[in-house]
């Protein structure tokens, strides 16, 4: 509670429009909580209440004219966003394409219309070959 005590008086006086100086230790704690889980979910409605002090040098800079000084401070560079999400896109490793010769082909395209035809045959009632619709890896003898 006291290292966002500037933070947390502030959001108060602001935000709440309470005077902490009138307020009990009880309700200060209870309004603190208050404060800490709009933190805790970063949803606390200005930035100020993150961090005081460096919003307070953020501020004083550019009072002063000085803008060049917030260069790299903490900006937001879209560039470098997109070339850190395209990255991230890209594939470690091309998995090589898996291509079936004409007969692999031809033979896949057997066992599914015998699987067809097997399922029209047991919703007619009719007795099916346990092997109707298996593809069989072939064999070689060595």
């Amino acid at each position: 509670m006291h290292d966002k005590d500037p933070e947390f008086r502030t959001w108060l006086v602001e935000e709440k429009l309470t005077n902490p100086e009138i307020m009990s230790s009880d309700q200060l704690k209870r309004m603190f909580k208050e404060f800490m889980e709009d933190y805790n979910t970063a949803t606390l409605p200005h930035e100020k209440y993150y961090d005081m002090h460096a919003y307070e040098k953020r501020m004083a800079i550019i009072r002063g004219g000085e803008s060049n000084l917030l260069e790299g401070l903490d900006t937001y560079d879209a560039n470098a966003d997109l070339i850190s999400h395209k990255r991230g896109l890209k594939r470690g490793q091309v998995e090589k394409e898996v291509f079936l010769s004409r007969e692999e082909l031809e033979d896949l395209r057997r066992v599914k219309i015998e699987r067809d035809q097997m399922t029209k045959m047991k919703l007619l009632g009719m007795n099916v070959d346990s092997k109707t619709g298996v593809r069989m890896d072939t064999v070689y003898d060595g």
